[in-house]
């Protein structure tokens, strides 16, 4: 094993690590919003840098999280009851970065992340490595959450439509009680005026992704005037997942309208056609970050 799995194995072990610290006391609920992390003691602004990526697939630029910096000494009271918390510690003595977090520590649900350097130059070739994973994991303890509140109040009659149609059981949102259906098409909505939410599933053939979604949905999403459809804009990235699944983002348009926004689909190949579960946000006039995140972990209850 050379030098460079090694360290894979330590951070990926850490991470597993990340997930067996679990305090199984009652506390009050953590507050602030999804995708917020509050950061102690980064002088150098190091992992605000690596947290506040841009978000992949959004029309506009988000951050992938909105990263508070503070130190030490204002960690107290409230501060304490935060969802998301990275403490760094830069300790001399440490001969390498070491990662370990623990949950529900002050607050539930909460994740404290505890890093501890031994310099601010190993922490910025750590994070340069394995900055993705750390953002990753708080990405994944957020979808996981989403998808408990959802499970807790799932649209079970859009749930048994979906597996009635395709076969597929996944959680649905209870918000998503408009419903249209085509053939091998479904698309449940929350029909809203601000904000509207999407979920569609549909069934293509193996071939060119953006061809394939825009001759299903020049049929089955429509303008409010003739000419009008929906199509893809750009795909932005497509990544391959365990079990050959495949998670792709873009940006969607209607065609001969100004109306368009982010959608992630998401499938696992099964024989000549692949049946997509699709989410995708119309909201102009705010942020779509944590409408797209809540609507892409649904995605991943998929015959989970």
């Amino acid at each position: 094993m050379n030098v460079h799995r090694q360290l894979l194995f330590v951070v990926f072990v850490a991470m597993l690590m990340l997930l067996g610290c679990k305090n199984n006391i009652t506390h009050s609920a953590s507050y602030g919003k999804a995708y917020e992390v509050v950061v102690i003691n980064d002088i150098d602004s190091l992992l605000y840098n690596t947290l506040s990526v841009p978000m992949k697939g959004l029309p506009q630029i988000e951050p992938a999280f909105d990263v508070v910096e503070i130190t030490s000494d204002k960690l107290k009271g409230d501060s304490k009851l935060v969802r998301n918390i990275v403490v760094l510690t830069i300790d001399k003595r440490q001969k390498r970065v070491d990662i370990s977090s623990k949950q529900n520590v002050y607050a539930q649900p909460q994740v404290i992340i505890n890093i501890v350097a031994p310099s601010q130059s190993s922490l910025q070739i750590f994070l340069k490595k394995y900055g993705n994973e750390l953002r990753n994991y708080l990405i994944k303890t957020e979808m996981h959450r989403a998808q408990g509140d959802i499970a807790r109040q799932t649209n079970v009659k859009a749930a048994s439509t979906i597996y009635k149609m395709f076969g597929i059981r996944m959680q649905v949102p209870p918000e998503l009680t408009t419903s249209k259906v085509g053939k091998n098409f479904l698309w449940l909505s929350n029909n809203a005026s601000s904000g509207m939410v999407n979920l569609c599933i549909y069934s293509i053939r193996k071939g060119k992704f953006a061809q394939e979604r825009d001759s299903v949905m020049r049929k089955n999403i429509l303008g409010e005037q003739k000419g009008m459809y929906m199509r893809t804009a750009s795909i932005v990235s497509m990544v391959h997942g365990k079990y050959n699944s495949v998670t792709i983002r873009g940006l969607w348009e209607m065609q001969n309208d100004a109306m368009g926004g982010p959608f992630v689909a998401y499938w696992k190949p099964n024989g000549k056609r692949i049946v997509v579960t699709e989410v995708f946000v119309y909201a102009p006039e705010t942020k779509k970050r944590n409408l797209v995140r809540r609507l892409e972990a649904v995605l991943y209850t998929r015959n989970k």
